[in-house]
């Protein structure tokens, strides 16, 4: 059970909470995540409470109490309006854009296929207006795959609602032998 904290600004801190804790994802305190609709700011209090830096995307305003923590810096305005330099330091990408699925695609693929971006891994949230979009997850999937991301899983979660989530992480390569070294747990493919 997640049990969101008594000044808990919204319901994506329980969505992420669970997202992270399906996922696995190996973050660790002091790393950069973009948080790609972020207000108003539940997922970024999650995510600065496990001690990264978050840098929250979205043109809507964030709560004060996100806003003021000394780990958070909010662009106000669209990811598609953002330098893409500003995600040269950024090792984690978070989206949960109210949009179609092909809208927050696009608006993550923009950023992870810019040559002076190298994001680890994502942790997507897809709203599927009807059901009948869930046939559309493979070439999600696939698509994220074609970023170059390797490992993709996709998992409808309790606090998730009519979405899914989708994590994918690259696999790091050893720079002394060219040898692929993943510590992460095994995906489902």
């Amino acid at each position: 059970p997640i049990v969101a904290p008594a000044d808990c600004v919204s319901w994506a801190y329980l969505k992420i909470e669970e997202a992270l804790r399906w996922s696995r994802l190996p973050m660790t305190a002091l790393q950069r995540v973009a948080d790609l609709g972020c207000s108003p700011g539940g997922a970024a209090q999650a995510l600065l409470n496990r001690g990264l830096v978050v840098t929250g995307i979205d043109p809507a305003a964030v709560d004060p109490r996100v806003a003021a923590h000394p780990h958070f810096t909010h662009l106000r305005m669209r990811a598609k309006d953002v330098r893409r330099r500003e995600f040269r330091k950024t090792k984690w990408l978070v989206a949960d854009i109210n949009a179609a699925p092909d809208y927050t695609l696009t608006a993550v693929e923009e950023i992870v296929t810019h040559p002076q971006v190298n994001i680890r891994g994502l942790l997507l949230t897809l709203k599927l207006s009807d059901w009948k979009l869930v046939q559309e997850v493979p070439q999600y999937i696939e698509r994220i795959r074609s970023w170059g991301y390797e490992e993709v899983r996709a998992q409808q979660l309790p606090h998730f609602g009519q979405e899914i989530c989708i994590a994918a992480l690259r696999k790091k390569v050893s720079r002394q032998r060219g040898r692929r070294i993943s510590k992460s747990p095994n995906v489902d493919r």
